[in-house]
Order: structure tokens, then C-alpha cells, then sequence
């Protein structure tokens, strides 16, 4: 079920979760800030149905997601294995890319992005 709420919002609920689209760029600090305030934290991905979901919700934009390098894990600290690098990602450990995007432009595959840049972004509310 896809919901879209006057200008900011778009959630989508998917079992025991629900993810919000908010399109105001913002860093990826700033951004998981706004999520762990308002929800419950950037969206973290545990498996195909989740990606695809989190997918339809993005509505081809490039948005933040919880992953970020420390090494790579999420930022609510939960264990998923799963990963959709884009074919050309290049994991450089002397990058200053640290935080993760879906990426309209590779079909939602992810890409590595300097934590600085402004984008929309995906929150994840346990329900």
C-alpha cells in the first residue's frame, strides 16, 4: 500500500514497517538526525522484498539510505548482508564517500556519496 500525502510525504507499509520518502536534500547526518527524531532511523534493507519496496517508495529519486562506512554497516546498527552496488561501484578505502545513496540514474543500485551532499532521503517507522 503507497500513500501520497501532500508535498512532503510518501510511505509505504510493508509488514511490521513503514518507509517515508522526505524529498527536502539534506546531508546524511542531518537526514538520519530527522529520521531518529521524527521515525525510527534511515531505512535500513534486510532482504529483496524490503529493496523493492523501498524502490517503489523512492519513485526513481536518488535518496539516502542507512548505510554508511565505519566499516560499511547501518545506521541503526542491525546485521543485513544484502547489497546493491551499481556494476561500476568502486569500494576505495582512501574515499571521503562514506554514506550510501540509491541512485536514480543506475535503477536504484547503490553508490557511495560524500556524506555532505544534499539529498532526499528514506526513513523507516517500526510500527
Amino acid at each position: 500500500l503507497i500513500l501520497y500525502m501532500p508535498a512532503l510525504w510518501m510511505r509505504s507499509e510493508q509488514g511490521a514497517a513503514q518507509y517515508i520518502l522526505t524529498p527536502k536534500p539534506m546531508t546524511w547526518t542531518a537526514a538520519r538526525d530527522f529520521c531518529r527524531q521524527n521515525y525510527t532511523d534511515l531505512v535500513s534493507l534486510r532482504n529483496d522484498a524490503e529493496y523493492k519496496t523501498v524502490q517503489e517508495v523512492a519513485n526513481g529519486k536518488s535518496v539516502y539510505v542507512g548505510l554508511f562506512r565505519d566499516p560499511w554497516v547501518w545506521s541503526d546498527l542491525t546485521d543485513s548482508s544484502l547489497r546493491y552496488w551499481r556494476e561500476s561501484q568502486e569500494i576505495n578505502a582512501l574515499s571521503s564517500e562514506y554514506c550510501v545513496a540509491m541512485l536514480k540514474n543506475e535503477s536504484g543500485k547503490w553508490g557511495d556519496r560524500d556524506c555532505t551532499e544534499m539529498q532526499p532521503f528514506l526513513c523507516k517507522c517500526s510500527m
